[in-house]
């Protein structure tokens, strides 16, 4: 987490002062916990495609065979527009980018629902299943483009057991 001002304090930790920097330009994050991990990928409605998901998939995270794809949440802090689009998240082959559930996630959610501040909670087919290989997680639209919005996507999952 790069600072503007950095202070060491008495004891030899550093202390930073301003706004924090960007170290990475990756659009989503693995979060660690033991065995229980999630997802963090950023969605903007303007940059989604209707099949071709590489640009999502190129700064996914892989989540690993056997593990149970446990929940996943859409929050929109800016609403989506556009004529009539609908946005399908899905899991892709990590090593080929081939659809394995394009709407696994969630399907077919309506521009309608998509407003400010909304919580989604997605209840596709793969949501409380095991994965049964090694997955990214892509976002696509159908019908039509969007044409704003802004979303966070978490997804959670559990790891088998070692």
């Amino acid at each position: 987490m790069a600072k503007q001002s950095v202070w060491t304090n008495s004891d030899g930790l550093p202390v930073g002062f301003g706004s924090r920097t960007t170290e990475t330009t990756v659009g989503a994050q693995p979060r660690t916990g033991g065995m229980r991990q999630e997802v963090i990928l950023e969605i903007n409605g303007t940059d989604l495609a209707d099949t071709d998901v590489a640009r999502q998939l190129a700064y996914g995270v892989t989540i690993p065979a056997d593990a149970l794809l446990e929940s996943a949440k859409l929050f929109v802090t800016t609403a989506f527009a556009g004529v009539n689009p609908v946005m399908d998240i899905g899991t892709y082959a990590a090593a080929t980018g081939s659809a394995v559930d394009d709407d696994g996630i969630d399907a077919a959610i309506a521009t309608a629902t998509l407003v400010d501040n909304v919580v989604i909670a997605c209840d596709g087919a793969l949501i409380g299943t095991v994965l049964a290989s090694d997955q990214k997680i892509g976002v696509t639209y159908d019908t039509a483009a969007f044409t704003a919005g802004v979303a966070t996507l978490v997804v959670e999952y559990v790891l088998e057991s070692p």
